[in-house]
């Protein structure tokens, strides 16, 4: 039983440092802050601006990175690749170009950790990109933080054994609610324009009210969740759905048009086919 408990432990702590040296030096604020203008967009407008060439998608990384700090060398790689495409064609070419989202931590990403909450899946790496992940990449969306989520998830609070308890982001002795309460709360922060999170008895609604931002729990089986890791996968008596949150309403329709304009259905049998 302790042996269990040390070994427990001392996975937390290296899953912590891990994420602790993810955060770049010269990303930490000290007494430069970020670009307020560029926060300040919702993602729709950062769209349009950066559509018509009046925003880079360098300069907005290099903003919000000051906010939230994890994907750093993959965001700005990604960032000067999508520039560089936009002044060979002499516009952008995914609609959603250049704008930057954040993932609930069980969203996967190939090659990267999908704890999801647990302790026993610390050292779990995903062999692919969730089907959601593919769909909004190939939109030319930039991928750059992944935020917390209560263990188990089925649970109106963002707290676990990992990284401890994520706070209200407007006063630090209230909740930011769960489960997906680390996108709430960066989206509170202004730290990201659109998240990813999920749903099923309030999981998006709730992190989305207690931090003053917009959610949408979609209908189950219109957006893809295939890929997404859960404990209770595969348990058709509850259907969680996967869905957006965002700082303003237009940019929850920006989302959903984006992922339906491509027929997700055909890639994911399980979809409801809706135009």
């Amino acid at each position: 039983m302790l042996s269990s408990v040390f070994m427990a432990t001392s996975s937390i702590q290296r899953i912590r440092e891990l994420r602790d040296a993810s955060i770049p030096k010269d990303s930490l604020l000290g007494n430069l802050l970020p670009d307020s203008s560029v926060l300040n967009y919702s993602a729709t407008q950062l769209v349009t601006k950066l559509a018509q060439g009046q925003l880079i998608a360098q300069q907005v990384i290099k903003a919000y990175l000051k906010r939230a700090e994890f994907l750093e060398k993959e965001a700005l790689d990604r960032a000067k690749y999508l520039d560089e495409e936009f002044k060979k064609r002499g516009g952008r070419v995914g609609p959603l170009h250049g704008l930057l989202i954040s993932l609930k931590d069980m969203v996967t990403m190939k090659e990267r950790r999908i704890i999801s909450g647990w302790i026993k899946w610390i050292d779990r790496i995903a062999e692919d990109d969730t089907l959601i992940v593919k769909i909004l990449y190939e939109a030319d969306a930039i991928f750059y933080v992944r935020t917390t989520e209560p263990q188990s998830l089925m649970h109106l609070e963002c707290s676990g054994p990992i990284y401890d308890t994520t706070l209200n982001p407007f006063n630090r002795n209230l909740t930011s609610c769960g489960s997906s309460g680390g996108e709430g709360a960066v989206l509170g922060l202004k730290a990201s324009p659109m998240s990813i999170g999920t749903d099923i008895g309030g999981s998006i609604r709730s992190p989305a009210a207690n931090n003053g931002v917009y959610g949408l729990r979609p209908t189950a089986f219109r957006i893809p969740v295939a890929g997404v890791m859960v404990a209770q996968m595969g348990r058709e008596s509850i259907i969680g759905v996967l869905g957006p949150l965002a700082r303003k309403r237009e940019d929850i329709n920006l989302f959903m048009k984006t992922v339906l304009d491509t027929e997700p259905w055909l890639r994911d049998p399980s979809l409801v086919r809706v135009i």
